[in-house]
């Protein structure tokens, strides 16, 4: 300290040192002043206080202040940014590995295809959905029956020749899915044909409710797609807004033992739900059926795990053999080895089920009684239980019991009974397969169809035609018997059998038609000779003959009851009509 103070008062040290000097020797004399004063230990706290004060003042004025995030939310979205500003992905609440996140709930995608191949209900059910899908992939070519079609968006559209052309086009891209129409090139593309397409589609979405297609574009992709391939739902996950590896286009990935192995733009694949939900942690994932079953499956592979293990790995014996007297130990083993050899045959896989203990007591007189403690299975209360449980599924499916040949839970008739099968059929189609086919519709019109041109969209054929049956009804109720040869493509009748109506109820007037139509004839034919040997006798006479007044009168009384017998006709053939249909 001295040399310090020597050096910031010696008036020859250089002017910087002295300086320097002169500012430490003022530091040390301040910080000695002040440990003197107040010791550092006790000052502290009142630092503290001080410092934790302020902190709490801050804290109470921002919560004083309205903490709201205005609409559009300007954090979550820059101001140039189009489409819905709310969040509609909670990525606090959500699954987020990395580059993606995963669809939240109780299984995963392979879980749910492994709860549906373990449970043969839900086969059943699917199966059957992918059968009835099948009869509508291909085109329609006879103009009924089902199928499907590209037609224009405006029904009563009248097709040119270039239009048509390009709706046979299209009709052909679906039916081999893309424009490779050979099938062995097809196959080394690795492409289905729309029957085996539809199927992928259908399984994936009735089991995860996820379709995947990968659309192929032309290398002009102004010009459309030039094939669809179907790939597995359950190697799909979505991103997020930020996309991939920061490139927002990328909108989904496939992802195998967790390595992402393709990353799909809007352009690349098309990834729609039949059961969307607007939940943040669901962030675009649907909820599929086999999510809503999983205690209805677990209750139906218990019951036939149950029923299974009842025959072969049953060890409870059905009864207790109770011998009462006074036996030896030799008696009593040779009875053993007698009894077991009788009953199990010498043993065996399952044998020890009628394996039969053997007890004995001295308090009775001798003799033998077989006392049963085992409890039979119950085929009602089994039975019932499968019943409910497949109605069950049948239900969250939309599907009638009696399509998988299943009894309904509520009904006491066999499946496929009764008047009312067509009924509950058609019910079934409308609340199961119509939806499922509207969806496939709309998936098709406005990812695919609407690449190459937006007049035209896709429709399934043959659901809302009338039943031939009907047809038939209502046809014979109007119709001639060449007409409806026509109507089959047979050569008209020649005679009055060809203009017979088939409706009973119309023959009776129009064989009375017929016949006053005949008389009729007969009388005027009879007029015509009398005045054809009129005229040859006497040409003035001819010129100047006028009819008898009973001919006129016969005349006018035939014409009159022909015209009666018509409107007579015409007014039974339509009371009959509208009688037949209403009844």
């Amino acid at each position: 300290m001295s040399d310090t103070l020597t050096t910031a008062f010696n008036p020859e040290a250089p002017s910087d040192e002295r300086q320097q000097a002169h500012l430490e020797a003022t530091q040390t004399a301040l910080h000695n002043g002040l440990s003197s004063l107040i010791p550092s230990s006790e000052i502290q706290p009142v630092i503290d206080w001080i410092n934790h004060d302020l902190e709490e003042q801050a804290f109470s004025k921002a919560m004083q202040e309205r903490n709201v995030i205005q609409f559009p939310g300007m954090k979550q979205r820059p101001k140039d940014a189009k489409g819905m500003q709310s969040v509609h992905l909670d990525e606090l609440q959500l699954l987020i590995y990395g580059e993606w996140y995963e669809k939240p709930g109780l299984l995963s995608p392979e879980a749910m295809r492994t709860m549906v191949q373990q449970t043969p209900i839900l086969s059943a059910i699917i199966n059957t959905r992918i059968r009835q899908v099948q009869r509508f992939c291909r085109v329609q070519e006879i103009g009924h029956g089902p199928g499907f079609e590209i037609r224009h968006i405006d029904r009563d559209h009248q097709l040119v020749d270039s239009e048509r052309h390009s709706v046979n086009l299209l009709q052909k891209f679906f039916s081999n899915c893309g424009f490779e129409f050979d099938a062995r090139r097809r196959r080394g593309m690795k492409r289905d044909n729309f029957s085996k397409f539809m199927a992928k589609l259908v399984r994936d979405s009735l089991t995860m409710d996820m379709t995947a297609i990968e659309t192929e574009m032309k290398r002009d992709r102004s010009l459309g797609m030039d094939g669809l391939y179907a790939i597995d739902a359950a190697t799909i996950r979505l991103c997020d807004e930020s996309g991939y590896h920061g490139d927002d286009s990328i909108i989904a990935l496939q992802v195998l033992n967790g390595a992402v192995r393709t990353a799909y733009t809007p352009f690349d694949i098309i990834t729609e739900v039949r059961n969307p939900r607007s939940d943040v942690v669901v962030g675009g994932y649907g909820l599929s059926e086999t999510e809503l079953l999983i205690k209805v499956t677990t209750g139906l592979l218990n019951v036939m795990n149950l029923n299974a293990e009842y025959f072969n790995k049953n060890s409870i014996p059905p009864g207790v053999l109770h011998l009462t007297g006074n036996y030896s130990t030799e008696d009593m083993s040779a009875f053993r080895r007698y009894w077991r050899s009788m009953i199990t045959g010498g043993g065996g896989p399952g044998s020890s089920r009628y394996a039969m203990p053997v007890l004995v007591s001295k308090d009775q007189e001798s003799k033998a009684s077989f006392e049963k403690f085992g409890v039979d299975i119950d085929d009602m209360l089994f039975g019932k239980f499968v019943t409910f449980l497949t109605s069950i599924a049948c239900s969250v499916y939309a599907m009638d019991p009696s399509e998988i040949a299943f009894e309904s839970f509520t009904s006491g008739r066999a499946p496929l009974s009764g008047s009312d099968t067509t009924e509950k059929l058609a019910s079934s189609v409308d609340k199961g397969l119509r939806p499922l086919l509207s969806y496939f519709e709309d998936v098709f019109s406005d990812y695919v169809v609407n690449t190459f041109d937006s007049n035209y969209c896709f429709r399934w054929t043959g659901l809302d035609e009338e039943d031939s049956r009907i047809t038939e009804e209502r046809s014979r109720l109007i119709l001639t018997v060449n007409e409806v040869r026509a109507q089959e493509g047979y050569d008209k009748l020649e005679g009055p059998m060809g203009d017979a109506p088939l409706n009973p109820s119309l023959v009776g007037p129009w064989m009375q038609m017929s016949q006053s139509q005949g008389d009729a004839g007969v009388a005027s034919e009879g007029v015509d000779q009398q005045e054809e040997s009129a005229a040859d006798g006497s040409e003035q006479q001819a010129e100047g003959a006028v009819a008898s007044p009973e001919t006129n009168a016969q005349i006018d009384a035939i014409e009159q009851l022909s015209d009666q017998v018509g409107d007579d006709f015409w007014k039974s053939m339509v009371s009959a009509t509208v009688f037949k249909v209403g009844g």
